[in-house]
Protein backbone atom coordinates (compact mmCIF):
# COMPACT_ATOMS: atom_id res chain seq x y z
CA UNK A 1 0.00 0.00 0.00
CA UNK A 2 2.97 2.28 1.08
CA UNK A 3 4.38 1.70 -2.21
CA UNK A 4 1.79 1.92 -4.51
CA UNK A 5 0.50 5.32 -2.65
CA UNK A 6 4.41 6.69 -2.86
CA UNK A 7 4.12 5.81 -6.72
CA UNK A 8 1.49 8.18 -7.61
CA UNK A 9 3.12 11.14 -4.74
CA UNK A 10 6.01 10.98 -2.98
CA UNK A 11 4.84 13.70 -0.76
CA UNK A 12 2.07 10.68 0.61
CA UNK A 13 4.99 8.24 2.37
CA UNK A 14 6.52 11.48 4.38
CA UNK A 15 2.77 12.15 5.87
CA UNK A 16 3.12 8.70 7.33
CA UNK A 17 3.85 9.80 11.23
CA UNK A 18 2.58 13.04 11.47
CA UNK A 19 0.61 12.13 14.61
CA UNK A 20 3.08 10.56 16.34
CA UNK A 21 6.15 13.05 15.56
CA UNK A 22 3.92 15.64 17.43
CA UNK A 23 3.12 13.34 20.13
CA UNK A 24 6.90 12.96 20.67
CA UNK A 25 7.09 16.88 20.33
CA UNK A 26 4.64 16.89 23.04
CA UNK A 27 5.56 14.70 25.39
CA UNK A 28 9.68 16.04 24.83
CA UNK A 29 7.28 19.47 25.88
CA UNK A 30 6.43 18.01 28.87
CA UNK A 31 9.68 16.84 30.24
CA UNK A 32 10.80 20.31 30.24
CA UNK A 33 11.10 22.28 33.49
CA UNK A 34 7.96 24.18 34.20
CA UNK A 35 9.93 27.73 33.42
CA UNK A 36 10.89 26.47 30.02
CA UNK A 37 7.57 25.07 29.03
CA UNK A 38 6.45 28.55 29.47
CA UNK A 39 8.53 30.05 26.52
CA UNK A 40 8.92 26.94 24.64
CA UNK A 41 8.86 27.25 20.64
CA UNK A 42 8.98 24.42 18.05
CA UNK A 43 11.04 25.02 15.63
CA UNK A 44 10.95 22.97 11.93
CA UNK A 45 13.28 22.71 9.16
CA UNK A 46 10.28 21.44 6.63
CA UNK A 47 7.12 22.09 5.80
CA UNK A 48 6.12 18.75 6.31
CA UNK A 49 7.06 18.88 10.22
CA UNK A 50 5.46 22.22 10.20
CA UNK A 51 2.53 21.41 8.86
CA UNK A 52 2.27 18.36 11.52
CA UNK A 53 2.94 20.39 14.22
CA UNK A 54 0.06 23.03 13.30
CA UNK A 55 -2.42 20.37 12.09
CA UNK A 56 -2.29 17.84 15.16
CA UNK A 57 -0.12 20.30 17.56
CA UNK A 58 -3.82 21.89 19.30
CA UNK A 59 -4.90 18.85 20.32
CA UNK A 60 -1.32 18.67 22.73
CA UNK A 61 -1.67 22.37 23.32
CA UNK A 62 1.44 23.31 21.10
CA UNK A 63 2.51 26.23 20.05
CA UNK A 64 2.44 27.45 16.27
CA UNK A 65 5.27 25.86 14.70
CA UNK A 66 8.31 28.13 13.92
CA UNK A 67 9.95 27.20 10.97
CA UNK A 68 11.85 29.37 8.14
CA UNK A 69 10.51 27.31 5.13
CA UNK A 70 8.21 28.52 2.62
CA UNK A 71 5.05 30.83 3.50
CA UNK A 72 5.79 29.35 7.38
CA UNK A 73 8.93 32.11 7.22
CA UNK A 74 6.03 35.17 7.43
CA UNK A 75 3.94 34.12 10.16
CA UNK A 76 7.42 34.99 12.29
CA UNK A 77 8.68 33.33 15.54
CA UNK A 78 6.79 34.84 17.73
CA UNK A 79 6.48 38.00 19.83
CA UNK A 80 7.89 37.46 23.03
CA UNK A 81 10.35 35.06 20.58
CA UNK A 82 11.09 31.37 22.91
CA UNK A 83 13.99 30.71 24.85
CA UNK A 84 14.11 27.30 24.69
CA UNK A 85 13.39 25.25 21.28
CA UNK A 86 12.35 21.96 20.33
CA UNK A 87 13.75 21.35 17.16
CA UNK A 88 12.90 19.23 14.43
CA UNK A 89 14.73 18.53 11.18
CA UNK A 90 17.99 20.26 11.11
CA UNK A 91 21.26 19.12 11.37
CA UNK A 92 23.60 18.91 14.22
CA UNK A 93 26.20 21.12 12.52
CA UNK A 94 23.19 24.00 12.35
CA UNK A 95 22.58 23.60 15.39
CA UNK A 96 26.19 24.26 17.09
CA UNK A 97 26.67 26.92 14.44
CA UNK A 98 23.39 28.68 16.17
CA UNK A 99 22.57 27.88 19.63
CA UNK A 100 25.06 27.38 22.36
CA UNK A 101 22.95 24.54 23.94
CA UNK A 102 21.49 21.69 22.32
CA UNK A 103 20.49 17.78 23.40
CA UNK A 104 19.11 14.69 21.84
CA UNK A 105 15.64 14.39 23.28
CA UNK A 106 13.83 11.48 21.47
CA UNK A 107 13.54 10.35 18.18
CA UNK A 108 11.45 10.57 14.73
CA UNK A 109 9.10 7.35 14.21
CA UNK A 110 5.88 5.80 13.14
CA UNK A 111 3.65 2.94 13.73
CA UNK A 112 4.00 1.52 10.86
CA UNK A 113 7.56 1.49 10.38
CA UNK A 114 8.36 3.44 7.51
CA UNK A 115 10.68 4.36 6.40
CA UNK A 116 10.32 8.52 5.24
CA UNK A 117 12.51 11.66 5.31
CA UNK A 118 12.30 12.16 9.15
CA UNK A 119 13.15 8.81 10.17
CA UNK A 120 15.73 8.39 7.71
CA UNK A 121 17.80 11.59 7.23
CA UNK A 122 16.58 13.77 10.70
CA UNK A 123 15.41 11.47 13.02
CA UNK A 124 16.69 13.71 16.32
CA UNK A 125 14.49 15.87 17.79
CA UNK A 126 16.84 19.05 20.17
CA UNK A 127 15.88 20.51 22.97
CA UNK A 128 17.93 23.95 22.03
CA UNK A 129 18.59 27.44 24.15
CA UNK A 130 20.80 29.75 23.49
CA UNK A 131 20.41 31.58 20.47
CA UNK A 132 23.52 33.06 19.32
CA UNK A 133 22.21 36.01 17.04
CA UNK A 134 19.74 38.31 17.82
CA UNK A 135 15.90 36.89 17.05
CA UNK A 136 15.86 39.28 14.20
CA UNK A 137 19.02 38.42 12.65
CA UNK A 138 18.64 34.76 12.78
CA UNK A 139 15.13 34.94 11.33
CA UNK A 140 16.81 37.25 8.05
CA UNK A 141 18.76 34.90 7.52
CA UNK A 142 16.56 31.20 8.23
CA UNK A 143 14.13 31.78 5.32
CA UNK A 144 14.18 29.00 2.71
CA UNK A 145 12.22 27.15 0.24
CA UNK A 146 12.10 23.30 0.11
Amino acid sequence: MVDVASKIQGDYVEEIGWPELVETVAQVRDTLPLDQRAHVGILAANYGEAGAINLFGPKFRLPPVISGVNSFWARGYGDPPPDTLIVLGHSAGFLAENFTSCQVAAHTWNRLGVENEETVYHPDIYVCKGLKKPWREFWNSYRHFG
